[in-house]
């Protein structure tokens, strides 16, 4: 069988094709031939190295896996955790200690087929093609935990999302919407605007955001739009960050930290129960996904340089067509 795989971190040229063991169905397993996967940043620091974490290489990259079981079209869970420890009994698995991310601390599904727990197999709603089903596990679980567990939101608030083109920015605003709130975000070029304003938010550049007293702002590019997340808050207010791409060091002002009496909390993932209520809305068709490209999975490399760029709008699909092995 034909994969990808990180041996070592560094540019594009990490990312080999390698013939891999054939993997084998166990009890409770299921087989799944992969037709897409969708890119995140994660895939990125996987390649690149993150200080400090060991992502224990070699690793197949990939963590939203689309494709068959038996012929019927699927999309996989993209993280779990151990299933016995209180966290995890508890429905908190994004807290367990042994909690994994597909492509991440797993093999992904950079590869022509994986073997998974069938009860990660969501199904795909009809009529949706496999290449936007990919765009949506990660992105999708991580903006709903923030905002529904996390930031606990309400109906009719009012929402920032920063960075409102990205992954998690495109759902953040259409998980916000399925709540009845006026969402706002930030986008880099009036292309990138236009795009976030069909999905019903009121779009403004990083340098001139025009709205205040909000009462959520996601956050997930860090360094530079800390402080315009912090100044559109009301008091009272709550920031939720899971990410920053940007930069991790922020100015953390503690006079408008306790005088605003600000709620500021991380948010990594989501839970089991956070993928199946965002998934019931994208059976409804309340959340929809939003596809920048279609690309060739031999060209991962290409396609990631699309995400280091800040190119796209929502999420870079990669088809498989590595050579049958």
């Amino acid at each position: 069988m034909k994969a990808i795989v990180v041996r070592e971190h560094g540019g594009p040229e990490v990312l080999r094709i390698e013939e891999l063991p054939e993997p084998a169905a166990g009890p409770g397993e299921v087989v799944v031939h992969v037709t897409h996967v969708g890119l995140n940043h994660l895939d990125v620091w996987v390649r690149r190295g993150v200080p400090g974490h060991d992502f224990h290489l070699p690793r197949v990259p990939g963590s939203d896996v689309a494709g068959t079981v038996d012929g019927r079209p699927v999309v996989l869970h993209p993280s779990w955790g151990c299933g016995s420890c209180a966290a995890c009994l508890a429905g908190r698995q994004n807290r367990c200690r042994h909690f994994r991310i597909r492509g991440e601390s797993a093999d992904g599904g950079c590869a022509e087929r994986v073997v998974v727990p069938a009860w990660q197999v969501l199904p795909v709603p009809p009529g949706m093609p496999l290449s936007d089903a990919a765009a949506l596990p990660l992105a999708l679980l991580t903006a709903w935990h923030m905002l529904v567990a996390r930031a606990r939101l309400q109906r009719g608030e009012r929402v920032l999302v920063q960075a409102g083109a990205s992954g998690v920015g495109v759902y953040a605003i259409q998980v916000a919407r399925t709540f009845g709130c006026e969402v706002h975000a930030t986008a880099s070029t009036p292309a990138k605007r236009a795009r976030i304003e069909a999905l019903g938010a009121t779009a403004w550049p990083y340098d001139a955001v025009g709205v205040r007293d909000v009462d959520v702002v996601v956050e997930s590019v860090g360094k530079d739009t800390w402080a315009s997340s912090v100044r559109a808050l009301r008091w009272g207010g709550r920031l939720v960050c899971c990410g920053a791409t940007s930069g991790a060091e922020v100015p953390l002002g503690l006079r408008t930290l306790f005088f605003k009496q600000l709620d500021v909390l991380g948010s990594t993932m989501g839970t089991s129960s956070d993928m199946l209520a965002a998934w019931a809305c994208v059976h409804a068709g309340d959340i929809l996904p939003v596809v920048d490209e279609v690309g060739s999975m031999r060209e991962l490399g290409a396609a990631q340089a699309r995400l280091e760029a800040r190119e796209v709008v929502g999420k870079v699909i990669v088809a498989q067509d590595l050579p049958h092995g």
